[in-house]
């Protein structure tokens, strides 16, 4: 037997008495992975256990490691402005292209416009008979994708930041797409899968309307959680962010449960136990 870190970068223990006659596919924290069954190591209520993958239940955190330091991505006003100019309309009054917000709320103008200004973003919103319209300097200029400046913007717009007793606990987000705007799915599902192989997890779905879907993402992973605090301690500090101070507390006790359970195998365990100390640590939750 082996403990190891898998190719879906799960932690797992590698047993040759396990038969490897069926594959089995689950979706944790936005996470989707399929493997045979194996030994795993998860956290249920509290505490570190060895399950066959197979039993892998609801409310089972998974350990997935990520082979990089936690990462601060700094704050791309060009990409930023993306979010700003998702949708555009073409005025044939005008002959102009302008851009603007679908169900946006009236009263959330002033505000909203004041966390742009003070984010340097040179943009306003303003309404009209028929749109709530962007006006600025957000030209189309940048190719560089840093999708935490994008989900931010996103945010702001489209989302909610939830705090609690000014603790950053997750964002929503709920996009409207009708008409060509339904093509966006495609850059949606895209950001959800590059950031994927960066170790990075935010959960979406799409629910049916009568002008088409609401895009939905929502994401308490720690790490967007943490930029994001970054990007907007202008304009509202954070004092903690308790999935990053928890994820610390069981990654240590995690360490432990590996040096001293005498289920866990020797062979891997030093590498293991380096890496867990060494690099970033998600607890996926089924």
């Amino acid at each position: 037997m082996k403990i190891q870190i898998d190719k879906n970068n799960l932690l797992t223990i590698f047993n040759e008495n396990i038969p490897q006659t069926k594959k089995y596919t689950y979706n944790v924290s936005g996470y989707t992975f399929s493997d045979f069954d194996t030994g795993i190591i998860v956290l249920h209520k509290k505490e570190w256990k060895i399950i066959n993958l197979k039993n892998l239940w609801d409310n089972m955190n998974v350990v997935y490691i990520a082979a990089r330091k936690e990462t601060i991505y700094p704050f791309n006003k060009k990409v930023f402005n993306k979010g700003l100019e998702l949708f555009e309309v073409f005025d044939e009054n005008t002959w102009k292209k302008y851009y603007f917000i679908p169900k946006f709320a009236e009263k959330e103008i002033t505000p909203t416009n004041k966390i742009l200004q003070t984010l340097g973003i040179k943009a306003q919103i303003e309404k009209t008979e028929k749109w709530f319209l962007i006006q600025g300097d957000i030209k189309k200029e940048s190719q560089e994708i840093s999708y935490l400046s994008f989900l931010y913007a996103l945010t702001l717009l489209y989302g909610k930041i939830h705090r609690k007793n000014n603790e950053l606990m997750s964002i929503k987000i709920h996009i409207p797409l009708f008409w060509q705007f339904l093509q966006y799915e495609n850059i949606f599902d895209t950001m959800k899968n590059e950031l994927i192989k960066k170790g990075i997890f935010i959960n979406t779905s799409k629910q049916e309307s009568n002008d088409g879907i609401i895009y939905q993402i929502s994401c308490n992973d720690y790490e967007v959680l943490k930029n994001i605090a970054e990007y907007h301690k202008s304009i509202e500090k954070t004092n903690k962010i308790p999935k990053y101070d928890l994820t610390l507390k069981y990654k240590n006790q995690l360490i432990e449960f590996i040096q001293t359970n005498a289920e866990i195998p020797q062979e891997g365990k030093n590498e293991v136990v380096k890496s867990i100390e060494e690099w970033t640590i998600k607890l996926l939750t089924k």
